[in-house]
């Protein structure tokens, strides 16, 4: 595929969630993605790289690298990727969302959202990396 990817690298930390979300949405403002898909990516950002941050090096530390590409106006493509332990984000088990609120293991509901919010989302493990694809907005 032709993508020309813009790339940002960082430690892999909740410190460098902001400046991370930001480069990408920067690159989702000057492909002209819709506010709502704009909005979505955020999230999806946020909880793809807070995971990262809390998983993927423990104990250890590591880099995280966000890209992004513009095929054509008023769509996206971004890459997550890190050399961190395998994980597949789209094979965690789904939270068990029958029980009540306050009965319910915290965490797990980041996959239900990420999968909700994406329609097309891919993970490969290639190089002992790790890397999650999105595309906005998503075509089921």
């Amino acid at each position: 595929m032709g993508h020309l990817f813009e790339r940002l690298t960082m430690p892999a930390s909740l410190d460098s969630l902001q400046p991370l979300t930001e480069f990408v949405l920067a690159g989702a403002d000057r492909a002209g993605l819709p506010k709502p898909e704009r909005d979505k990516l955020e999230l999806v950002l946020e909880e793809l790289l807070v995971n990262v941050a809390r998983y993927a090096y423990e104990p250890e530390s590591g880099d995280v690298e966000v890209g992004y590409a513009s095929d054509q106006p008023g769509e996206l493509v971004v890459e997550i990727s890190d050399k961190g332990r395998a994980f597949n984000p789209l094979e965690a088990p789904l939270p068990d969302l029958s029980p009540g609120l306050e009965d319910r293991p915290i965490g797990g509901l980041g996959v239900l959202l990420v999968r909700s919010l994406a329609n097309s989302i891919a993970y490969q493990r290639e190089d002992d990396q790790n890397k999650v694809s999105l595309r906005f907005p998503g075509t089921s």
